[in-house]
């Protein structure tokens, strides 16, 4: 028996209120300043998906229970999977193309591939991943967290629904539901805000209540009181005012909704105003020819591939983003070009043909909803495996020679004696200890073992420190700091609770293990960064923050306690080595490594840094380090500079076309093989002394 779903009548004022949500999201992406509050476009597409669902299942209140859930669930298949695979799937082979493996990248590809099943939105909220951070701004998938929270609103709804349908006590039992149930979400996401981060943002918890809000305004519309109503004489003059009220509340949410409010109080504001607009509407009044003509008609039209265009829009920017760049005119044409373009190509030749086509039509609603499984979970493995082989077939220079890049690679070592190191990790209470230990090897230790505690840039040692743990025999200890620097002296970096606990827990333990001859190696970033992974910082912020050491209250607290923490390591006997601070370049390498992204806004300041600027600039820093390590014969002083910036003009990001950094101040996978002759002869000058 084949799918014989009646259509219902055409409301083109829906699909109108449909653009304006659609272009009012994109304009907000392509320049948060074209219009402040465009994100609220999304809470009126909850409100708008509420209502039309609830309206085409009421058209089906004569239908068995059982038919009436499988029937749900087959039609939103229909609907959502078609236009949503292939999107999905074009996004995972795009970014595994162009973007590179990174920390700003790390959880595009699992977001891609739970988005399949309706669940993207929960890995962004696990992995705080929030929507108006930079690990949100730069995932294409981003955008799924709000089809996930309507496709796990449709897994609950039509049992719901079925109550209504049925009458009597039971339609009691259903109003009440759908009531208590909005309004619980609601006080949730009001209580969540500002609290709770992404979480609060992207669940369904939080966000259940708009769309029931749709539905009880179906509920209503639908009602014989508001028939009764809407066939008064003076109703009409009510529905101009709904209407004027509607448009006035979604003005006033697209120029000056507060994202820091979101989804709470502000959120009432566009809700209750796309309720408005659609109310105004007569339900008898459908497929009006009014709006057959000029704009409205256009409005209409956008509404009709609002779906398409909202799944398109968004990984379009996020390329363009990590490529070309999105911060000139021509650029934001071209990705509103190609969103409008890949929306009407998936409308016209994915959509629509699919919803009518015979093969589709000929299957059962059991078929449909078993090959639209199948479908998403060959579309996820599909995913899976671009992601997997990645290396083979991506434009990106970094993803084709990961060995060259990543400090994460080759820390796992072993020479042609037998002889291998591989990293022993153990948990702590905060963060976490890795041991590197050579083991099938022959003769005594060359140097001394080395305890490092520090923030991302002592992991970015990982290479190194395997290197030295096989070539010397001694052991090498790195403390995972939690991404909190160590004695860096620049109190806005370390004044916070989380690092400070994480420092005591990493110090603690290191007290507990260092004894007399072994090392105790710092390194962080002690200089304030002109570039982040996504952003450049003006140059005169960078200039004044690397001037404070030493000049500020704050810095002389921070120097005190520097010094406290130095006496405690050297009451165990072990020595102390502070790192110097090393180059910081103008635009992160593993951004701009590729001839297309010389149009990139970040790779404007290029991969280098004068040095003549670049040691102005560590000047301060460098002093105070030198006024610990001169208290105290057993403090001293390594500076990488010396081999990663060897005298010259310039300090560049890349030496034979090879990185030594990953950005801006990491240093590479090549990086490290640079340095490490001379951290071996240091460490070993160290053992000596």
């Amino acid at each position: 028996m084949t799918m014989n779903i009646p259509r219902v009548a055409y409301l083109p004022h829906v699909d109108a209120l449909r653009a304006l949500a659609v272009l009012a999201v994109l304009a907000y992406h392509l320049d948060g300043r074209l219009l402040p509050g465009g994100f609220a476009g999304v809470d009126i597409f909850f409100v708008i998906s509420g209502f039309v669902v609830s309206r085409a299942a009421g058209e089906r209140s004569k239908t068995p229970l059982r038919k009436f859930l499988v029937d749900f669930f087959a039609r939103r298949a229909r609907r959502i999977v078609p236009a949503l695979v292939l999107c999905l799937l074009v996004t995972a082979l795009m970014s595994s193309l162009w973007i590179p493996p990174s920390w700003l990248s790390d959880n595009i590809p699992r977001t891609g591939r739970y988005a399949f099943f309706g669940l993207g939105n929960v890995v962004l909220a696990r992995s705080d991943n929030q929507y108006f951070s930079p690990l949100g701004e730069f995932n294409p998938f981003t955008h799924t967290w709000s089809l996930g929270v309507e496709e796990q609103v449709y897994l609950v709804f039509p049992f719901a629904f079925a109550m209504w349908l049925r009458g009597g006590t039971w339609r009691t039992v259903a109003l009440a539901l759908f009531f208590v149930s909005a309004s619980a979400s609601f006080l949730l996401a009001v209580d969540l805000i500002g609290a709770a981060g992404s979480q609060g943002y992207y669940l369904v918890t939080t966000r259940f209540w708009e769309l029931m809000a749709g539905v009880l305004l179906y509920l209503g519309w639908s009602s014989v009181f508001y028939e009764s109503m809407a066939a008064k004489r003076g109703f009409r003059r009510i529905r101009i005012v709904l209407a004027a009220g509607g448009l006035a509340g979604l003005g006033w949410s697209l120029l000056f909704s507060d994202p820091g409010r979101t989804p709470g109080y502000a959120t009432l504001v566009p809700v209750a105003a796309a309720a408005l607009f659609i109310a105004a509407f007569d339900p008898k009044d459908v497929n009006d020819r009014r709006w057959d003509n000029g704009w409205r008609l256009q409005l209409t039209s956008v509404g009709q591939m609002s779906y398409s265009l909202y799944l398109w829009h968004w990984p379009v920017i996020v390329l363009l983003k990590w490529t070309v760049g999105l911060s000139k005119p021509w650029q934001s044409a071209v990705a509103l070009a190609l969103s409008f373009i890949l929306a009407r190509l998936s409308w016209r030749l994915v959509e629509r043909p699919l919803r009518s086509s015979p093969i589709v039509a000929n299957l059962t609603a059991k078929q449909t909803v078993v090959v639209a499984l199948l479908v998403l979970c060959l579309g996820s493995a599909t995913a899976r495996a671009i992601e997997t082989h990645q290396a083979k077939f991506s434009f990106s220079s970094v993803a084709k020679s990961p060995e060259l890049w990543y400090p994460s690679k080759g820390q796992k070592l072993s020479d042609d004696k037998g002889c291998q190191v591989s990293p022993l990790s153990a948990d702590l209470d905060v963060g976490r200890r890795t041991t590197y230990r050579r083991s099938g090897c022959q003769g005594r230790a060359t140097a001394p073992d080395i305890f490092a505690i520090g923030d991302s840039h002592a992991l970015a040692y990982g290479p190194a420190f395997a290197s030295y743990a096989l070539e010397t025999g001694a052991v090498m200890t790195v403390y995972n700091n939690g991404g909190c620097p160590f004695l860096s002296l620049q109190p806005w970096r370390e004044d916070n609770e989380g690092c400070r606990e994480s420092s005591s827990v990493s110090l603690t333990d290191l007290l507990a293990r260092a004894r007399p001859g072994d090392v105790v190696f710092l390194p962080s970033l002690r200089l304030p960064r002109f570039v982040d992974q996504w952003v450049v910082y003006p140059g005169e912020q960078v200039w004044a923050l690397a001037g404070t050491p030493g000049t500020s209250e704050a810095s002389g607290n921070t120097m005190r306690q520097a010094r406290d923490v130095l006496e405690k390591v050297r009451a165990t006997g072990a020595s102390v080595v502070l790192q110097a601070p090393g180059p910081i370049l103008k635009a992160p390498p593993f951004r701009c490594a590729d001839w297309w992204t010389a149009s990139n806004n970040i790779c404007g300041g290029g991969t280098r840094i004068d040095r003549s600027d670049f040691l102005a600039l560590r000047a301060p820093m460098l002093r105070a380090l030198e006024s610990l390590a001169k208290e105290d014969d057993g403090v001293s002083i390594f500076d990488p500079a010396e081999a990663l910036c060897p005298a010259a003009q310039t300090c560049e990001g890349f030496i034979d076309d090879k990185p030594l950094f990953f950005d801006g101040d990491h240093i590479s996978a090549h990086g490290n093989r640079v340095l490490l002759p001379s951290f071996i002869a240091f460490m070993r000058q160290m053992g000596k002394g």
